[in-house]
């Protein structure tokens, strides 16, 4: 792993986690990269908090990539932008009922526990809440890739408010999702990157062998897909356009995570291709 990758992921664990890492000195190039990156993965609020709050050396770091790339945050915040609310402190952690599934019955599945629920004995918010944001990820992973910002927001709540997650009732409700694998997935990341014990993800059965491959692949070559280049148009009364390199990036994406949740990897697929198609004229 090389420096920009291993600074990353340190300032990620600093900022997310308020672990004690040390930052090696590097070239201004290479963390202009850093952060390109990092603004990638919309991840940049919780850099700049592992830098300012977490008394990181700030003379490590060229001045003027600070000043650039706090403007961007500081743009973001007054346009109300997800990148802003991911400073660790600030964090929006969702209330359940706002995460859904691109497989219709799957989707009802979960609308059904989301209505039960609240009615039961033994009724717990926070582990609904935990659900949505696994949902989230998974739906944000398969849509638009692998982002670190999903995975941290995982790992927050879990540090946050496990103690008050019933587990056995997560892993039955992930189970009936069919998404339990790819929960493990998500968790082997937190436990292969970011230094998590097996025993703070009890959802994690087994550590996936191809955890640390994803998450290293989604640092050096991130897969972004823009819903708006995937739009099918219609150039002519007979003939059908469209990017084909997004939609070629969908597939390879959706492949990657079809052997850990294949129902949901083939209906966002199935998904995409049909709001694609609304955009035709009839």
């Amino acid at each position: 792993m090389n420096i920009i990758k291993r600074n990353f992921l340190r300032l990620l664990r600093v900022g997310a986690f308020g672990e004690n890492e040390e930052i090696e000195p590097m070239s201004e190039f290479k963390w202009e990269v850093l952060f390109h990156i990092a603004n990638i993965h919309n991840v940049i609020g919780v850099i700049f908090y592992a830098i300012t709050q977490k008394r990181i050396d700030e003379k490590l770091i060229p001045y003027g990539v600070i000043v650039k790339y706090k403007k961007i945050i500081e743009y973001d915040s007054s346009n109300n932008s997800h990148l802003a609310t991911s400073v660790c402190t600030s964090i929006q952690l969702p209330d359940a009922g706002l995460s859904h599934m691109c497989n219709g019955f799957l989707n009802n599945r979960l609308k059904c526990i989301r209505e039960k629920e609240p009615q039961s004995a033994d009724a717990s918010v926070e582990t609904l809440n935990m659900l949505d944001i696994i949902v989230q990820a998974t739906e944000s992973a398969m849509t638009y890739g692998l982002s670190f910002a999903t995975i941290l927001r995982i790992g927050i709540y879990l540090r946050v408010d496990g103690d008050k997650i019933d587990f056995v009732k997560l892993e039955n409700w992930l189970s009936k999702l069919n998404l339990s694998r790819m929960a493990q997935l998500e968790g082997s990341i937190l436990i292969d990157i970011f230094g998590f014990e097996k025993d703070e993800i009890p959802f994690v059965n087994k550590l996936e062998p191809s955890a640390h491959k994803i998450a290293i692949e989604a640092l050096e070559k991130p897969i972004r897909i823009d819903v708006e280049e995937w739009k099918i148009s219609q150039k002519s009364t007979i003939f059908l356009a469209n990017n084909s390199k997004a939609m070629m990036k969908t597939v390879k994406n959706c492949m990657k995570y079809f052997f850990f949740a294949p129902v949901e990897a083939s209906s966002n697929f199935l998904h995409r291709f049909a709001s694609s198609l609304s955009n035709l004229e009839e």
